[in-house]
């Protein structure tokens, strides 16, 4: 049987087994940890990171921010054999440069000065129930429909072998993906989930629900990846440390023209009473270069820093690098990688504020460009440094409403002036964003 067919039949198995998450996983890994942790339970309301567990949450927001799954009125069942859940995520953004064709680039996530449906996201899983050394089996599907499906889609499914749109695309701007689809058995210490599911790099998510901001960090939408698919083990070493390690089919890759396999790891270690915890995380592996044809060694690392100082205060260090060889098209070495800072205040029980400063590099242009699929008019590349300050809150009235405004100021180190259609080096946003859980 030939490597596409072996894909190929994992996929189909995966779909006859269904939705589900490693309830597992969740045991210990708590607010901080890389993106791919976001397989485990979606919940009702997060600290700032993904995939952050109700029953290992910090003390310090348990009166603060902290709405458990019993706030949540979930209009789907959810005591049953499968358990069904989302959200509804949209909102506008406002370019105070007010370019002609409403740009905002070079963004890949909240890019058009227009009312936008981010995500109608649906989970549909099985629990991995399992108490103790006993083993269960689990599994999960997430599917998503609206303006951020792009970011999800993976070669083989969504997109084609050479990157060419397949049946999900609904326009230049809306679509159908499904980010999630993996089986898993495991026990509350040690797991292994094998199909499609989210990256372990990185600190913000795809889901709306797990990033405090609206607007998304240039880590999350240019450094890359978003998926895998592949095969991905967790072993809960101890209370404190946590260790990750798998095989996956490179980059948001299910099949294409070169198969390779690439390897991931991450290790999280977490402090007496989480006042800080401390995760990397690595990716490295064969991928397309500069001329597409050709596969060379890329990688990438992910260091998270989470400091809890006060009871109201989290402040959250990321820093990534990565690079590629024959990256440029002069045959050299690509590089990529920058610093993410946040920091979150609780004011009440409803209402946190939120800042973020970011800086990226892209060295020689490889990375930061819109997407040509989108209809984007400020393609790269854009060689130099990219520099961002977001302010905002998060309001939530309900347990299952979570309201976003957000002020966003941009500006670029550069040659090229990748703003306002290509007239300017800097911009401010102003965003209002709606989620609803259900």
């Amino acid at each position: 049987m030939s490597k596409k067919h072996v894909n190929r039949f994992i996929f189909a198995v995966i779909l006859a087994v269904g939705g589900g998450t490693g309830a597992a996983h969740a045991q210990s890994l708590p607010t901080g940890l890389p993106l791919g942790d976001l397989s485990a339970p979606v919940i009702s309301a997060q600290t700032s990171g993904p995939g952050v567990s109700p029953a290992t949450e910090p003390l310090w927001t348990d009166a603060l921010w902290h709405a458990d799954e019993k706030g949540i009125r979930r209009f789907l069942p959810q005591d049953g054999f499968l358990r069904v859940r989302g959200w509804v995520d949209g909102g506008y953004t406002y370019n105070a440069s007010s370019p002609s064709n409403n740009f905002n680039g070079p963004y890949n996530a909240i890019d058009r000065d227009i009312p936008v449906l981010n995500q109608l996201y649906m989970i549909v899983e099985k629990p991995l129930t399992a108490t103790g050394s006993n083993w269960g089996i689990g599994g999960r599907l997430d599917f998503m429909y609206g303006y951020d499906y792009f970011l999800t889609q993976s070669n083989g499914v969504e997109r084609r072998e050479n990157g060419g749109q397949r049946w999900n695309a609904q326009g230049q701007h809306y679509g159908l993906a499904m980010p999630q689809a993996y089986a898993e058995i495991g026990n509350q210490t040690f797991s292994v989930k094998v199909g499609h599911f989210y990256t372990i790099i990185g600190y913000e998510g795809v889901p709306a629900i797990n990033n405090f901001f609206y607007s998304k960090s240039y880590a999350y939408q240019f450094a890359g990846p978003f998926t895998h698919w592949g095969g991905l083990a967790t072993w809960h070493v101890n209370d404190r440390v946590t260790l990750q390690g798998g095989l996956v089919n490179g980059w948001d890759s299910l099949d294409r023209d070169k198969d390779s396999a690439t390897g991931l790891a991450s290790i999280k270690y977490s402090a007496p009473n989480d006042f800080w915890s401390l995760s990397f995380a690595m990716v490295t592996g064969n991928e397309p270069s500069a001329v597409a044809t050709r596969f060379e060694t890329r990688t990438r690392y992910s260091a998270i820093f989470t400091l809890h100082p006060a009871e109201r205060w989290e402040y959250v260090f990321h820093h990534h690098y990565a690079y590629q060889n024959q990256g440029k098209l002069d045959g050299g070495t690509a590089r990529w990688y920058g610093i993410d800072n946040y920091l979150y205040y609780a004011l009440t029980e409803q209402l946190r504020a939120g800042l973020r400063f970011e800086w990226m590099r892209d060295e020689a242009g490889t990375r930061v460009g819109g997407n040509p699929v989108r209809d984007n008019p400020n393609l790269g590349p854009f060689a130099g440094s990219f520099y961002s300050v977001s302010v905002g809150l998060n309001y939530r009235p309900y347990p299952n409403v979570l309201i976003r405004p957000e002020v966003r100021a941009d500006w670029f180190d550069g040659q090229r002036q990748p703003f306002n259609d290509g007239l300017n080096k800097n911009q401010v946003l102003a965003a209002i964003n709606g989620n609803l859980q259900f």
